[in-house]
Order: structure tokens, then C-alpha cells, then sequence
């Protein structure tokens, strides 16, 4: 996809769903919910992206990682 064409399909996809709401206007209680979802969906991911590598590193680290467990106390 062409650079040029982002713009185009970004108004596209804004419009679709703007269309989706409206035909959806009577039930507002489900589109609500689902886009809160939808937003909450969002906020994770950009969080997980935008989070620090060191955050990476410790969550797949694993207890022995951070731990020392001593033989003589047990």
C-alpha cells in the first residue's frame, strides 16, 4: 500500500464505522460496551508497546532470576 493511500483508508475506515454506529443507534448499551472493549483493547496494547525493554527482560524472567534460595535454610 502506497503512503498516499493511508490517508485515504484511514478516512474510509472512520467513515465505515461512523456508519456502523449510526445503523447501531438503537442499541447504544451494546456499542458502548463494545467500544469501551474496543478502547481499553487499545490502551494495553500501546502500553505494552510503548513499554521500557527492562520491563520485557523481568517479565519473562523467571523467581530463580531474582531469588536466591539457600539449601541450608530448608
Amino acid at each position: 500500500m502506497s503512503f498516499a493511500l493511508v490517508p485515504v483508508a484511514e478516512a474510509a475506515l472512520f467513515t465505515f464505522g461512523c456508519l456502523v454506529i449510526h445503523a447501531l443507534r438503537r442499541h447504544a448499551d451494546v456499542v458502548t460496551a463494545t467500544l469501551a472493549c474496543l478502547a481499553t483493547l487499545l490502551v494495553l496494547m500501546i502500553g505494552i508497546a510503548c513499554a521500557p525493554e527492562s520491563f520485557a527482560k523481568y517479565q519473562a524472567a523467571s523467581v530463580a532470576d531474582f531469588a536466591r534460595l539457600d539449601a541450608a535454610i530448608y
